[in-house]
């Protein structure tokens, strides 16, 4: 079969090999599966059938053992088959990732997958009966990673049962109405509601047995067995449990019939039919052997039930050797899942062995003493001062080291329910957040529900900081949290940091005051550990520092050393206070408000940092936190380190407050990349946030909003990010200004601001800014959202190439972008079929510069003002080939091509043939 694949066309090959791979899958054979698929895979690829390859990657990702190599294959069909709109092959490959992630027991991973494919199914009805499977993976996903007595889910189940089942009326198979009603009555068992249970059990088993689906039918009886087995009715949980085994056996699913079989071994040993569990634990084995996989969980339970069945049969020596390998796999289980009994069970054991050398002990001292009780009296008394004296200080020892390791173990319990619970919290949280994040981008919701949704945003986003800084301290309990140093100028970045809360303090009332060493060496830090010290010690003081006090900021760089203090005046704390300030989880007092985390966190990351960090309080009251850490590459030498986000700037920018324009350097705008403008008055802030696009960008800067106009009217750049509160003209007049000019109307604008509330962002959503961000600010979360504007820009840029004339609500984003691009199209009308129309007098008749013309053009359209006029005019000599038969020169001609080789090669290099083939075509 593989010669004559080899031998026949490379098309029919990937046919072939793809329908050998599915045939071989059906049948259990995986290895050869994965053959075939490979195969089918590459020559798919090597020939760019995109249907065949995101096709074939469903299968070959699905049997791949290589959890990375399967996600590889399923990114790159999920971008083809989204290119080429192919929305059921999209839902596959979702259904597939999300059980590749679930097999490889990542929970959260599978669910947003299936998530984010039941939000497809949404938008697009492409696949009934899939989209009804994806509902039973989405409570699977629930199911599995909610805890034993977790009823928190149960609701949401029901709804995705119901909505299951309402798509039945479209679907011709009944597999995925069993599985939702399997569901169902399993939630009637857990709720202790038997009849319900029951009837949904049996109907159920009603669509499994009409079209033969053995294997669901299976797993039915094998639910139904264990029902009856919970509620005493052995005799109705035999019947079903030999059910469940003669229908596996239909099947060829080796590790289900396996798992069958031990099921039905845990029940014979649990009702004292040992031969009968041993006869089914042997089954077991060798089907899993034929499987070529078992899970430590089920060789756990086959060697639980083997060792139960060898005790019943009087057989201890097998008995313990199962025995003894069921708990060896239990340890390797618990350790796994971080489990607490594991240490209980271990220090069980220690102290039941400890006991016995302590009798042992004892027992060698007694036989010493009968055998020397005939030697003289001091001898004796010697030998049982001796004796006494070893056992008072075996046993202090003993009581001391037990005390240590009970300390170790709560500590460690601590840490474990810590993480564990932080972890628990992203499920819950992903749950919310996404149909929040969907209601907010919804238009046609109001205002009022808008802004409730926002708060409800803001405290799930404050939640999750919590729950970092949770999972921040337990990484370094647990020695997994690590430094990542790079080189940067660190005080010109602290100083951005304190300017963020420049606002916070205007607020309060309260005086903030920051003194920045004039220093813009190069040192080596972890910049995430010394922003989340920097940000928690002022926050702390802002927020313990009564109105109309003071608040001092400084740091410097000395002898490689980083000296940094946060100090304030009215401080009500005391010195016993203050020597536990940095425990986790301390509150000077239940009224204020916090969780005890933020000064804990700082310490730890000074500490991990290689520094210290002390707190003093003076007699006229005032409170300073001063940090002391190295910064020089040999105290990290043996550290990671990776290349500093803040990059080298060859043309160095000195980012002072007293620095002038002349200072600093010219931009040189680079065709390739996009413009970039900065309009912020703090230098601080201003370069910080240069540095962020350097890499990707053409950044322009300007100091006030009147230069942030100019240059904008100048250069015409591709986003703009502002400042509000600046001298000259604010960052709401630089909008108003620019979204009412023709030339820059376009143009995406993201205004920066440390005044937060709903009112402030409205007012700069209501004078047409794209995007408000509130300082302090996440370097991500800016960089993500200038990245999410200028792609929608794309996507307007691609839709333009798919008209034939501008449809202005189509391209255009404002009234007054839709106004000129009216009048553009007027101006094609008139003047589009003259030869001698060029782009000089294009921006004559537009009234704009080359250059104006060029730039915005290319950010509607994604074409400069030459190739624009020759895309409109091949588009307009397309139509007319399909709407005439008048000779093909005549209309090179009519739409303004004076040379007709020149005329069909443009045509071809658009349209892939010439305009005769074309209109022959059409």
């Amino acid at each position: 079969m593989i010669l004559y694949a080899q031998s026949i066309k490379p098309t029919d090959s990937t046919l072939i090999y793809y329908k050998l791979s599915r045939t071989q899958f059906e049948n259990g054979k995986l290895d050869s599966s994965h053959f075939y698929a490979k195969k089918s895979y590459d020559l798919a690829k090597k020939h760019k059938r995109d249907s065949m390859l995101t096709m074939v990657v469903t299968t070959l990702s699905y049997v791949e053992p290589d959890l990375n190599k399967a996600l590889t294959y399923l990114e790159e069909a999920a971008i083809i088959a989204k290119k080429n709109k192919n929305w059921s092959r999209l839902a596959n490959i979702y259904h597939v990732k999300g059980s590749k992630y679930g097999h490889n027991n990542n929970d959260d991973k599978a669910l947003l997958t299936f998530l984010k494919l039941d939000s497809l199914f949404s938008k697009r009805k492409c696949n009934a009966f899939l989209e009804a499977m994806n509902k039973v993976n989405i409570i699977n996903v629930l199911e599995t990673s909610r805890s034993l007595n977790d009823t928190t889910v149960f609701p949401q189940i029901d709804r995705l049962i119901k909505e299951g089942l309402l798509i039945k009326d479209v679907v011709p198979s009944d597999v995925p109405f069993a599985i939702l009603l399997q569901h169902k009555a399993e939630l009637y068992k857990v709720r202790k509601q038997k009849d319900k249970a029951l009837f949904y059990y049996n109907e159920a088993l009603k669509r499994t047995v009409k079209k033969s689906n053995y294997l669901r039918q299976a797993l039915i009886y094998k639910d139904m067995a264990e029902f009856y087995e919970m509620n005493l009715q052995n005799d109705s949980a035999l019947v079903y449990y030999k059910k469940q085994l003669r229908v596996i056996n239909k099947t060829v699913d080796t590790m289900q019939m396996a798992v069958s079989n031990y099921k039905a071994a845990a029940f014979y040993a649990k009702t004292k039919k040992p031969f009968l569990a041993l006869e089914h634990i042997k089954k077991s084995k060798e089907l899993f052997l034929i499987g070529e996989y078992m899970r430590d969980e089920d060789d756990y339970r086959i060697n639980t039930i083997a060792s139960q069945a060898y005790y019943e049969l009087g057989n201890f020596e097998e008995a313990y050797k199962a025995s003894k390998k069921a708990n060896r796999l239990l340890e390797i289980i618990q350790t796994d899942n971080n489990n607490e009994n594991v240490v209980e069970l271990e220090t069980k054991y220690q102290t039941e062995k400890k006991e016995q050398e302590i009798k042992l002990l004892t027992s060698e001292n007694e036989l010493i003493e009968k055998q020397k009780k005939n030697q003289q009296l001091i001898l004796l008394s010697t030998i049982t001062i001796s004796t006494l004296a070893a056992l008072f200080l075996f046993f202090l020892f003993k009581s001391r080291r037990k005390v240590n390791t009970k300390l170790r173990e709560l500590d460690a319990t601590k840490s474990r329910f810590f993480a564990n619970i932080s972890h628990e919290f992203r499920t819950p949280l992903t749950l919310i957040s996404n149909p929040i994040d969907e209601a907010i981008e919804d238009n046609s919701l109001p205002e009022g529900k808008r802004e409730q949704f926002k708060v409800a945003k803001r405290n799930s986003d404050r939640l999750l900081t919590l729950v970092n800084q949770l999972l921040d301290l337990s990484k370094i309990d647990a020695n997994q949290l690590k430094l990542n140093i790079e080189k940067a100028e660190l005080i010109p970045f602290i100083a951005a940091l304190a300017d963020s809360f420049s606002y916070s303090a205007e607020q309060k009332e309260v005086s903030y005051l920051v003194n920045a060493e004039r220093n813009s060496t190069e040192v080596y830090f972890d910049k995430d550990a010394i922003e989340k010290i920097v940000t928690n010690l002022i926050a702390n003081a802002i927020k313990y520092t009564p109105s109309k006090e003071e608040i001092k900021l400084s740091c410097s760089i000395v002898d490689d050393q980083l000296l940094f203090e946060v100090k304030n005046s009215g401080s009500q704390l005391t010195q016993k206070e203050a020597k536990v300030v940095f425990n986790r989880f301390y509150q000077t007092n239940e009224d204020n408000s916090g969780s005890g985390i933020g000064l804990a966190l700082a310490k730890e990351l000074v500490d991990l940092h290689k520094g210290n960090i002390a707190v003093n309080i003076t007699e006229d009251n005032w409170i300073s936190f001063s940090v002391k850490l190295p910064v020089d590459y040999n105290s990290y030498k043996n550290e990671t380190f990776t290349t500093s986000t803040l990059k080298e700037n060859s043309s160095k920018v000195e980012i002072y407050n007293d620095i002038t324009d002349e200072q600093e350097a010219d931009v040189a705008i680079n065709d390739n990349k996009p413009i970039l403008l900065i309009v912020e008055d703090h230098a601080d802030i201003r370069n910080l946030v240069k540095n962020l696009f350097s890499d990707t960008y053409s950044v322009l800067t300007a100091t006030n909003g009147e230069e942030g106009v100019n240059l904008a009217i100048e250069h015409v750049p591709d986003i703009i990010i502002s400042d509000i509160m600046m001298p000259i003209k604010d960052g709401i007049v630089l909008t108003q200004h620019l979204k009412n000019d023709e030339r820059t109307s376009h143009i995406p604008i993201v205004l920066l601001t440390a005044k937060a509330g709903d009112n402030n962002e409205l007012l700069g959503i209501e004078v047409g800014a794209d995007d408000y961000i509130t300082k302090p600010f996440n370097s991500k979360i800016l960089t993500t959202k200038v990245e999410k504007l200028i792609a929608n820009r794309r996507l307007l840029q691609e839709r333009y190439s798919q008209e034939l004339v501008l449809l202005p609500k189509d391209v255009a984003i404002t009234n007054i972008d839709e106004q000129f691009l009216e009048r553009l199209q007027n101006v094609l009308d008139t003047n589009l079929v003259e030869p001698t129309f060029s782009a000089s007098s294009f921006s004559e008749a537009i009234g704009m510069s080359r250059m104006q013309l060029h730039r915005k053009l290319k950010a509607l359209t994604g074409l400069t003002t030459s190739e624009f006029i020759r895309s409109q005019r091949l588009k307009l000599a397309a139509e007319l080939l399909k709407q005439s038969n008048t000779n093909v020169s005549q209309i090179g001609y009519s739409v303004g091509f004076n040379d007709h080789a020149y005329f069909s090669k443009c045509f071809k290099e658009l349209y892939n043939c010439t305009p005769t083939e074309y209109a022959n075509k059409a």
